[in-house]
């Protein structure tokens, strides 16, 4: 019992301890100053899409496209990400109200 705890400290420790030893290393690149700028957007796009896709119905699909609208409209007037983020649950919220 001790070795296995041992053994999943050791690769908890690894995991964590590499990728920061390698983003240390490899700072300065300019590809992956552009990659570390473009991931966060080009993963919220994957999360949107694969949610709008995986709607059960047409209500639900207006509501949840009601909400990446706004929420996108929102981000862009304000710079801020918590605040579009709540704008855009509010608006999926709320049309539940009238949609529904």
């Amino acid at each position: 019992m001790l070795a296995a705890i041992v053994v999943c400290a050791a690769v908890t420790f690894a995991l964590r301890f590499i990728p920061v030893q390698l983003a240390h290393r490899y700072r300065d690149r300019e590809d992956l100053q552009e990659l570390s700028a473009l991931l966060p957007a080009g993963l919220m796009l994957i999360l949107v899409a694969y949610t709008l896709l995986e709607a059960d119905s047409g209500v639900q699909l207006s509501r949840l496209v009601l909400a990446a609208a706004v929420s996108v409209l929102v981000n862009l007037a304000s710079r801020n990400f918590l605040i579009g983020f709540i704008a855009g649950f509010a608006a999926y919220s709320l049309s539940g109200l009238v949609l529904a």
